[in-house]
């Protein structure tokens, strides 16, 4: 591992609002993925950066993506873009070998309140022996689509208090600044990485495994299901069912929970008591969950093979 700035020269953007341009032929980078993070193509003006090697662009949220000269990004004060230009020569697949490091393992480390710069990028660490050769078979990564057998259900819906479902427990730790690396997954609230945020030895601390957790902070509501051992923040709650439930319950109740989200946020905040009190919309049967029903439904998904291979059996 190296650090950014000692691989790239760092360029902060400059150029004006995308609304300002005519149509051009130079393409002009802003936030986000969609179409590789190019908003258009347009005719640059006098006062712009005007990028003309191959590079990888960052946004303001750390979304990383590899462009082709000419380009120009957005330079926006308080959310500009900064970019990286390879010191040494570098291959399209190297670049995006990097780049896809940045997005799944750095780029949780920014939002909206904490914005990337140029001092903030260059001293994160990435891969410094990135293979001269990268060959990656994008088709046999993705999951194969079944042909499921979606039936005619009939489902009788209840109310349940998470609370009646799950003893909900925050997690064992504040802060894992101090503990060393080992090979325990620690999760937070965080989104990328199925809220985990790195191995750690966590000794003789209180660890689970095949739980949910659901998060009290940040993206407050979300919850993931974790078929291994974990250890967690206090920033979570971790759902240990009063009494035994399938895998497929508990991705239904996943599921379920995650589709509520809109009703909190950062600054509305999902404590252990309102978490118990939180109602989600189960099949039930006499009363009770109907398990049952929920397998069926959630086998007939069609990518239930690919799923169901990495859940406890």
């Amino acid at each position: 591992m190296n650090q950014i700035e000692a691989l790239f020269t760092l360029h902060r953007a400059k150029s004006g609002l995308f609304s300002e341009y005519s149509n051009g032929e130079v393409a002009y980078v802003g936030n986000g993925f969609a179409d590789n993070g190019v908003t258009g193509f347009v005719n640059p003006l006098p006062d712009d950066k005007v990028f003309q090697f191959t590079g990888i662009a960052v946004s303001a949220f750390c979304e990383a993506t590899v462009q082709a000269p000419p380009f120009i990004a957005c330079g926006r004060a308080g959310n500009g873009l900064s970019v990286l230009e390879p010191k040494s020569p570098m291959s399209l697949e190297q670049l995006a070998y990097i780049a896809c490091y940045i997005n799944t393992a750095l780029r949780w480390r920014f939002n909206w309140y904490r914005q990337t710069t140029v001092d903030r990028i260059r001293q994160l660490k990435v891969p410094d022996d990135v293979p001269a050769e990268l060959n990656f078979d994008v088709k046999a990564a993705l999951p194969n689509r079944s042909s499921g057998h979606r039936g005619d259900w009939k489902l009788s819906l209840k109310m349940f208090p998470l609370g009646e479902v799950y003893d909900l427990e925050p997690g064992y730790f504040h802060s894992v600044g101090e503990l060393p690396a080992g090979k325990v997954p620690v999760v937070s609230c965080g989104d990328y990485d199925n809220g985990v945020i790195g191995y750690f030895d966590v000794g003789s601390a209180p660890t689970s495994a095949d739980r949910i957790t659901i998060a009290f902070n940040g993206d407050a509501l979300t919850a993931k299901y974790h078929p291994y051992r974990f250890a967690a923040k206090d920033d979570v709650a971790v759902c240990h069912p009063k009494s035994p439930l399938l895998p497929t319950t508990e991705l239904f109740i996943q599921t379920m929970v995650n589709r509520e989200r809109w009703r909190y946020s950062y600054y509305r905040k999902c404590y252990s008591d309102k978490l118990r009190r939180f109602q989600v919309s189960i099949p039930a049967k006499n009363g009770a969950i109907d398990e049952e029903t929920i397998r069926q439904v959630v086998e007939a998904s069609p990518y239930w093979a690919y799923i169901q291979s990495r859940v406890a059996a």
